[in-house]
């Protein structure tokens, strides 16, 4: 699987071209729990001999899963990508590269490669037990290559988000559409069928073989629907998210508002807002800049009789020098824009070309993004 770059967390084994061959922690874990599964399949007990050969066949499950990672960091240096990591984890692994600028046939190409190099192994190894070359224990173990890489080449590109033929379906649709996100949306609900259609398939599979269902079963069938459920649902649900985003802008939020210079009184910025049909007051600095923010409300609480000696300084909320957008800001300038200044001022004032036209309540705008 690949992803942008991320922070990476786990014991380094080395690097190539730059990037860091990394094994969490969890994954010696597995690596102890599938010997002791291979070990004992057969039924007898778990004699030192029998461990010895479940832990070759772990080691050679997870060399086969870097074979599978090496291959998708091998597509993205293809189109000159940095890749960061290759990382083998408790599931599986991730190849984290340089995901800037990104287009579909890089996501496809980059995302197959790693089911096609477990095909290609699978291969080679199914041709090597019909040579009769190996026999024996030797013969056996090239033979569970065979499975164990067929088994991560068909899995892999089942046509669902978080699995590699989930990210081809992306692709294709991004380039048909033109739309990254649609492309997102269709493979993460294909990642909600394949979780659902892959647990009832291998539950399903022990009733037709009339075999009865034992907890293995259902452990198994449970933790496959439990890896690709959750991300193929965070990936419609970021999807979505995004959309927000970048239907949001600046216009939604608006208030109607004039400029006034700081000079004028509480009953001059009054009448001028609301002759205009505005309840905001935007108080423009000696150099034209906007300086504060006012209310017609908050003019309002001026007794009438002192509004026309009143200054606006004695009403109005300063706001920070530069605390300006346009009415056009949206999607993830707007998003950009609040980092910026969230925490710094309550209030933006709205200014197309030189004049004021309104205020926008920064927390409103949090709120909708929520």
């Amino acid at each position: 699987m690949t992803s942008a770059a991320t922070k990476i967390r786990g014991i380094k084994l080395g690097s190539i071209k730059g990037a860091a061959i990394v094994v969490e922690p969890t994954t010696l874990i597995m690596l102890v729990v599938l010997a002791f599964i291979y070990s004992s399949a057969g039924g007898g007990d778990v004699t030192a001999e029998a461990f010895s050969l479940g832990l070759l066949l772990a080691v050679l499950l997870f060399v086969s899963v870097f074979i599978h990672e090496l291959a998708h960091a091998i597509a993205a240096w293809s189109f000159g990508r940095k890749v960061s990591a290759i990382v083998l984890t408790l599931w599986g692994g991730h190849t984290t590269f340089d995901a800037r600028n990104i287009t579909p046939r890089v996501v496809g190409i980059t995302a197959i490669a790693g089911p096609v190099a477990n095909a290609v192994v699978a291969g080679a190894a199914w041709l090597t037990v019909q040579s009769g070359v190996l026999t024996g224990t030797a013969g056996n173990v090239v033979g569970w290559l065979v499975w164990a890489n067929g088994l991560l080449a068909i899995f892999n590109v089942l046509p669902g988000i978080p699995l590699d033929g989930g990210k081809v379906l992306s692709s294709i649709v991004w380039a048909v559409s033109g739309n990254q996100l649609k492309g997102t949306l269709v493979a993460g609900w294909a990642g909600r069928v394949v979780a659902v259609g892959a647990a009832a398939w291998m539950l399903a599979d022990s009733v037709m073989r009339q075999k009865a269902l034992d907890l293995v079963d259902v452990v198994f069938a449970a933790l496959i629907f439990s890896i690709i459920w959750p991300a193929a649902s965070a990936a419609i649900h970021s999807v979505k998210a995004q959309e927000r985003r970048e239907s949001v802008s600046i216009g939604g939020f608006m208030r109607p508002a004039i400029g006034v210079p700081h000079t004028v009184s509480v009953a001059t910025a009054r009448e001028g807002a609301l002759r205009a049909g505005a309840m905001e007051v935007v108080v423009l600095a000696a150099d034209g800049a906007p300086a504060a923010i006012v209310s017609v409300p908050t003019m309002d609480r001026v007794p009438a009789e002192r509004r026309a000696e009143e200054g606006l300084q004695s009403v109005s909320v300063p706001i920070p020098r530069g605390a300006v957008v346009t009415p056009l800001l949206d999607g993830e300038e707007l998003i950009a824009a609040l980092r910026e200044w969230y925490g710094r001022t309550d209030s933006w004032a709205v200014v197309d070309g030189q004049r004021v036209v309104g205020v926008v309540r920064l927390e409103e705008v949090v709120k909708a993004f929520q």
